[in-house]
């Protein structure tokens, strides 16, 4: 699986020490609430639980790419596509988990040989899912929240990862409440020119031959061609997405939405994560030459899309060391630090 698949269908797995009957959001910590909207449906969102009535930061975490559930029955243990060690991170924040829609809180997943996660996605998901619907249900989330103090606070940080990192910047352009946000494994420029770029760095790495490359450059254009001829097409998919998912985020720079914030930004990328971290090393120079100095940009040299340390041989990775950890710990350093001054 190339990388460029790795960015849409990520999911890391964490453990959790449970029982073997039905796990519920109570369970792991969380209280369930839903939102009913008429163009939205109903969004259902979870917020963590707080052993003190002391006031905390609100922490919004939006996940990556896909119709996963948040949490998965795996044959052992259960997955999520939430990253973060939110058990540990509870008892600093108020942790803001939003499913995706017509998508469970948990559910059993399947995986096939190759070891990738299999679930079916509902028709609810293949109808709603775009840009659009992560941006406008996490916007109406939030401000439900804290007009309606389901929990009091007075400070809110967004952090998206994958896909996530597409949504959380211009979530953070519309929503003012915003105070911060955090990046991971994300880029400025539309996901579109992900492919592409990869094509050329194939080419240049001789992965790909010049001809071969351009074959499949030439064949993207066309495929984009179609999908923004028909951008609210739920029937017709690319790379297990479908094409009114694809438009609505080809339409969607991070970059822009980026420079009109004044907040404080973190951004994170492995520097194997070959499309993210090229556009976002130009994000970085688009901050420099617009004289902006609220980005806080930081590339991992040898880890890749899931923050992995790689030794690579032969274009074969030989050794594989998780370090997700390691790079969350100096993600809530740095916010921590941010909160204190």
């Amino acid at each position: 699986m190339n990388r460029f698949n790795l960015i849409l269908f990520l999911i890391i797995s964490i453990f959790i020490e449970v029982g073997a009957q039905d796990i519920t959001p109570e369970m792991l910590g969380f209280s369930e609430y839903t939102l009913s909207n008429d163009g939205l449906g109903n969004v259902n969102y979870f917020i963590s639980k707080s052993e003190t009535t002391s006031q905390k930061p609100l922490l919004v975490y939006l996940d990556g790419s896909g119709p996963y559930p948040l949490f998965q029955k795996l044959e052992k243990g259960i997955g999520s596509t939430v990253v973060i060690n939110f058990q540990e991170l509870s008892k600093k924040y108020r942790i803001l988990l939003i499913s995706k829609p017509g998508i469970p809180f948990i559910d059993k997943v399947s995986k096939n040989e190759n070891g990738f996660p299999m679930y079916e996605p509902t028709s609810e998901y293949i109808e709603k899912l775009s840009l659009d619907w992560r941006v406008n249900s996490a916007n109406r989330v939030i401000n439900h929240i804290l007009e309606n103090e389901i929990i009091k606070t007075e400070i809110v940080i967004a952090m998206g990862f994958s896909e996530g990192a597409q949504v959380v910047p211009k979530l953070a352009s519309i929503n003012k409440q915003i105070d911060a946000i955090m990046l991971f494994s994300g880029n400025g420029l539309t996901q579109l020119y992900d492919p592409l770029l990869s094509a050329r760095i194939n080419a240049a790495k001789g992965r790909l031959s010049e001809i071969e490359a351009q074959k499949q450059i030439d064949s993207l254009f066309k495929t984009y061609k179609e999908i923004l001829k028909h951008p609210e097409n739920t029937e017709r998919k690319w790379y297990g997405h479908t094409y009114k998912r694809w438009a609505s985020f080809a339409k969607n720079e991070p970059l822009k939405y980026l420079l009109q914030l004044n907040i404080p930004i973190y951004l994170v990328n492995g520097s194997l994560d070959e499309n993210p971290v090229s556009s976002a090393d130009y994000i970085q120079l688009e901050f420099i030459r617009h004289a902006k100095d609220n980005l806080t940009y930081k590339t991992y040299p040898n880890y890749s899309h899931q923050f992995n340390e790689l030794s690579i041989e032969n274009n074969q990775v030989v050794a594989l060391i998780p370090k997700i950890n390691e790079v969350m710990d100096e993600a809530f350093n740095w916010l921590q630090n941010k909160l204190e001054n």
